[in-house]
């Protein structure tokens, strides 16, 4: 693999993971959102857009985004959007030994299994 697309998709991969983790503990911070009509729905979203959090999570899987089309002007789709499921690895581990999420048995082999398939994709290209 072109050192360019592994530094593209690392980025990719660190950013979406980094974002995912971010809007995570943001929109828990926030408390619950509840939406009942469209008005509710701008009020959700004032409310989530001023935890810091979530914003830094906006932020990052904009970074993300911007590394991810890079990678696609140098790599096929069918490889660069099976690599970023890496992400779920790392946002799974963040979660389990950060946030003291439960994962239980059968979410950590599914998992495994895309992150097999993920580096077997990569492997390939």
């Amino acid at each position: 693999m072109d050192v360019k697309l592994t530094v593209a998709l690392g980025l990719a991969i660190i950013f979406a993971s980094v974002g995912d983790i971010l809007l995570s503990v943001g929109m828990k911070m926030s408390g619950g959102i509840i939406v009942r009509n469209s008005q509710d729905v701008i009020s959700a979203i004032r409310q989530a857009l001023a935890n810091p959090f979530v914003l830094l999570g906006v932020l990052s899987m904009a970074f993300h985004f911007a590394s991810y089309i890079a990678a696609l002007a140098w790599v096929d789709v069918s490889v660069a959007n099976p690599m970023t499921a890496l992400s779920y690895l790392i946002v799974s581990l963040y979660a389990l030994l950060v946030l003291k999420e439960t994962v239980s048995l059968q979410r950590a082999a599914g998992i495994l299994l895309v992150t097999i398939g993920a580096i077997f994709v990569g492997l390939s290209s």
